[in-house]
């Protein structure tokens, strides 16, 4: 089994040299101009991150399936929405993006928990008034 998954490994990465996918400097953008392209260019740029990052950038592509399901009304629109939303940017943009929004969602929550300790407060000190 490792040995076919090695195979598969290398396989895709003489597709993507021959894509010219390989040959570029800096990080691969996504080509979403046909599902060929976009599966290639996804695979490429899988392979620049780190495991972390890999996983976060699976996260933030799950992430765009669903919100491109909710607004398609078949599988061949869903996938076509998802190539234009993700087409032209980088893996770790879109890493990036996912350390920002969770970074932003902390700091809401820290916000709204800070929020209801001082109401906590003034209703202490409102019941010890009266």
């Amino acid at each position: 089994m490792l040995r076919f998954m090695k195979r598969v490994f290398l396989l895709h990465l003489l597709l993507l040299s021959g894509c010219g996918l390989l040959d570029q400097d800096g990080p691969t953008p996504i080509d979403g101009s046909s599902p060929e392209t976009f599966e290639a260019s996804m695979e490429a740029a899988r392979y620049e991150l780190g495991p972390r990052d890999r996983l976060k950038f699976e996260a933030a592509i799950r992430a765009a399936q669903a919100k491109q399901f909710a607004r398609s009304e078949t599988r061949q629109e869903m996938e076509a929405r998802l190539r234009r939303a993700l087409h032209g940017k980088t893996a770790p943009e879109i890493v990036a993006k996912v350390d920002r929004d969770m970074a932003k969602a902390g700091d809401q929550a820290a916000d709204a928990v800070f929020d209801v300790k001082r109401e906590v407060k003034k209703l202490g000190r409102d019941s010890a008034a009266n």
